[in-house]
């Protein structure tokens, strides 16, 4: 009983509440199955679309390293992002995590390496992965100009 109070103490403090501890705490002791639940984030609350991308800027010129930066409200905090050539072949692939996760809006922002050997169309892709199946949620596709060098 102490322990819990002394968790919960800990949890109030931190900005957690004693329900949210309690709740933890409550938890059988031996693992079973849990339903499929669906992760998916609802829209949010200021109506702004869950993946915003600032940069780079729609038909922008972009060099290796190119930065991938913006605001996100997704689950955990994560988008992944892509960069796509004009075939539609994928150059590079990564992740960031944003200031803030599930339930407000936080930055993110990432470096992502690339090589082509000529001047071409190319996207970026940012959006969330489905934790229930890896499907594209969110997707947001930036047309950009992938140029040599870097």
């Amino acid at each position: 009983m102490a322990l819990v109070i002394v968790l919960g103490l800990l949890a109030a403090a931190c900005g957690g509440g004693f329900r949210e501890t309690a709740d933890v705490l409550s938890s059988p002791a031996s693992p079973s199955p849990s339903p499929s639940v669906s992760v998916a984030p609802s829209p949010t609350p200021t109506g702004k679309p869950p993946i915003v991308v600032r940069e780079p800027t729609p038909g922008a010129e972009v060099l290796s390293p190119v930065t991938v930066a913006g605001t996100a409200d997704v689950f955990e905090a994560t988008v992944s992002i892509r960069i796509l050539d004009a075939s539609g072949a994928e150059l590079a692939a990564g992740f960031a995590t944003a200031t803030c996760g599930s339930g407000c809006r936080g930055r993110y922002a990432t470096d992502l390496h690339f090589f082509v050997d000529r001047a071409q169309p190319g996207t970026i892709e940012v959006f969330e992965s489905s934790a229930e199946d890896g499907s594209q949620l969110f997707l947001v596709s930036v047309p950009v100009t992938l140029v040599p060098g870097g």
